[in-house]
């Protein structure tokens, strides 16, 4: 076997949530083309139903388009189950889904995290990695090579005022993860993958203007989507067979580097 080879995904099946026009699209389509047959989820149907045709249009793996609210758990069990039924036993988990983030634009502060904003952030953010590995776990202990990779935030190191609920539940994902790891090994391995200031293109989106989020990393500008792709398809492959409890970081290296 060539070391390129323990990149290829063929036969696998994987699940993602959260996929839109940025990392999750990039993921799902590079897991395709090395051979996985994805499963993805968001809550918009369209754009689902668009990035499965231009998936299942390519010579690789094949794509089925579930929506679902990765907040719920209903959806995360109906998720897995299409999955299932088309596919057959999971083999990888990318959590991309997360919400509940706020930039204190009504003019309360910190104070917009309101009991809605913290359930969102915990449910999203957290509870659906938790939710996922218990509805997989059965999946992977079977063929025992089960890798599930939750999409971490510079927000959960650092802290990032006024989004103290998102900031809150990712620094409880990065635990989080480190208890999956040991908990579901060795059949399981458990990751996250700390994304930063990214966008579709690699251009600051209006939401972001005026935070100053490119210049407080290293590389000094904002991240292309496809730029964290790498890092995924090494986490989900047998390429990072001992690796687990980890975190790799895409983020320009703000968090490593931050005055």
């Amino acid at each position: 076997m060539s070391i390129l080879d323990r990149f290829r995904l063929d036969g696998r099946t994987a699940i993602l949530t959260g996929v839109g026009p940025g990392v999750g699209e990039h993921v799902a389509k590079a897991y395709a083309e090395l051979g996985a047959n994805v499963v993805i989820s968001a809550r918009s149907q369209d754009r689902l139903d668009r990035i499965a045709a231009e998936i299942n249009a390519g010579d690789g793996g094949r794509a089925v388009a579930v929506q679902a609210d990765a907040g719920k758990a209903e959806d995360l069990k109906k998720l897995v189950d299409a999955a299932h039924d088309a596919f057959g036993p999971v083999h990888v988990v990318f959590n991309n889904a997360a919400g509940g983030i706020v930039y204190g634009k009504d003019g309360k502060g910190i104070w917009d995290n309101d009991d809605a904003v913290w359930e969102q952030a915990m449910q999203l953010n957290l509870m659906a990695t938790w939710r996922l590995a218990e509805l997989t776990t059965d999946d992977m202990q079977a063929h025992g090579k089960g890798s599930i990779i939750s999409v971490e935030s510079c927000g959960g190191f650092t802290p990032i005022p006024p989004a103290i609920a998102y900031g809150v539940s990712k620094a409880a994902l990065l635990f989080l993860v480190r208890e999956l790891a040991k908990a579901l090994a060795p059949h399981t391995r458990v990751n996250c993958l700390c994304v930063g200031s990214m966008s579709p293109d690699g251009k600051e989106a209006d939401i972001h203007k005026g935070l100053g989020l490119a210049e407080r990393n290293a590389i000094k500008r904002f991240g292309a989507a496809d730029e964290a792709v790498g890092a995924a398809i090494l986490l989900a492959s047998d390429a990072s067979s001992y690796t687990t409890g980890s975190t790799i970081f895409t983020e320009g290296g703000r968090v490593g580097t931050i005055a």
